[in-house]
Parts: structure tokens; sequence; C-alpha cells
């Protein structure tokens, strides 16, 4: 007899420590009665341990932290029908004390595991919304237009999925667009790019040539009158540096031209 109590007694501990869970930290607890048979009115935040031995009783929860988001790559047109393709990322996390609408309105996604609550929540809701975005606001450019406003399309995207981000209970942090132009408007840039270097370096050239042809004119004018003034100067440098090589010399002048006697 003492035994079977003993038995049952361990058996009773044992379905209480298991039906007995906890909040994690940085996580937002959300229990479920009655099956959640009355709606919304079923759910509740929690924190700390929760009795779940009832029927129709579940602790769901939610990661408060910040998550990072990697839809596909895909290919979105413009308007004038220029294909271009996209593989964004983005980070985002929930909103606290949006556990409940979280749990509720994704609960058949199959959210009871944390580890793959988020994973579950981005790839049939958040990674749709962002490459739809993409593709719904291209649609708002031609091609050259979206190559020219590249920064003012992706804050107008950015802007778009915060918004729906928040309608789903979500907070988007950061967005990056990895977009690319198709092949071909690629190499059309590259070549239309080193178009204008090869310009500029002709531009340059020219102007070091006219630069070295007017050089030449002012050199050319500085030895004609270099060579028309100074001759004479020259001639007297050379008849005084004679002299001061000349002995037993007496120089007699009427105050104005020498005269060398020897």
């Amino acid at each position: 007899m003492k035994t079977k109590v003993f038995l049952v007694a361990i058996a009773t501990t044992a379905l209480v420590l298991t039906s007995c869970s906890r909040v994690e930290p940085n996580y937002e607890g959300v229990l479920m009665s009655n099956y959640g048979r009355e709606g919304k009115s079923d759910f509740q935040v929690v924190t700390g341990k929760q009795w779940t031995m009832w029927p129709g009783t579940e602790l769901y929860q939610v990661p408060m932290f910040e998550t990072s988001g990697d839809p596909s790559a895909v290919t979105i047109s413009a308007k004038d029908a220029g294909v271009f393709s996209v593989d964004p990322s983005y980070q985002y996390q929930p909103i606290r004390g949006k556990g409940v609408d979280i749990v509720f309105n994704y609960k058949h996604l199959g959210i009871n595991k944390p580890e793959v609550m988020m994973d579950n929540v981005e790839n049939a809701i958040l990674n749709k919304l962002v490459t739809n975005a993409y593709r719904e606001e291209a649609r708002n450019y031609t091609t050259d237009s979206l190559m020219n406003n590249l920064n003012s399309f992706e804050k107008q995207v950015e802007l778009r999925l915060k918004a729906e981000f928040q309608n789903k209970y979500f907070q988007l942090n950061n967005l990056t667009s990895g977009l690319k132009p198709p092949v071909s408007m690629a190499e059309a840039i590259e070549q239309r790019n080193n178009a204008i270097q090869q310009a500029e370096q002709v531009k340059n050239e020219l102007q070091v040539s006219r630069m070295n042809l007017e050089k030449a004119k002012i050199d050319a004018e500085a030895n004609r009158v270099r060579a028309e003034g100074l001759d004479s100067k020259i001639l007297q440098e050379k008849w005084i540096e004679a002299i001061r090589n000349t002995e037993n010399k007496v120089i007699i002048t009427d105050g104005k031209t020498p005269v060398i006697l020897q």
C-alpha cells in the first residue's frame, strides 16, 4: 500500500512539474484557455510559471528580440517593362504588447514552438509583404527614372513596409533591397561612364596642349626680345672682361669714353 501511495505521489509530482511552463526572458507569454473558443478573450499576456495541465490550455511565447528575414530573390518590372532583380533582406521584431494579436492571428501557422514561430510568420506573411511592395512600387517608375531615383524608390518601399509591418503587429527596423539592373542596362551604364571618362581625358589633354603652345609662343617672344635688346650689353660685358684681363694698362678718359694705353 505504501509503495502504491509513493508511486502515485511521484506520478503526481511529475505531472505537476511537466504541466508547468515558464515564460522565458525577453519573450512575451500568451496563455490560451478553453481551446480559444471565445476568440481573443481566451488569450491573455502572462509572465513567470504557468499551469498548463487543464485541457484546452496552452502557453505561447513570442520572442521580443530583433530577427532577420531573407526572402528569395525576385524580379520586378518598371512601367515601361524594364526588368530588375531584387534580393531583399530586413530586420524586424514583434511589437511589445501585441503578443495576443500575434498568437491569435497566426496560431494556424503552427507557432506553438518559439524557435520556429518567426520563421513560419516570415514565410507565410512578412516575406510576401516585402516582395509585393517592391513589385508594386516599381510600377510607378520608368526604367531610367528608377535608376536615377533609386534612393527615393527604396525609401518609398521602406515607408510602405513600415506601415504594413505595423498592421501585422511587427516593427520593421531595417531594409536592404539588393536591387540590380538588367545586364544590358549595366553594360550600357558602364559604356556611358567609360565614354565620359574618355571625353574628360581628351579635354584635359587638349587643355595641356593649348597651354604648351602658349608657353612656346611666350618663350619664342622672350628669346626674340633678348636677342634684340641685349646684344650691346653682351658686348660691353666682354669689353669689361678684356680690360680686367689686360696688364700694364692706363685708362685715359674725357669723362665719357675710356681709352686704354699700354
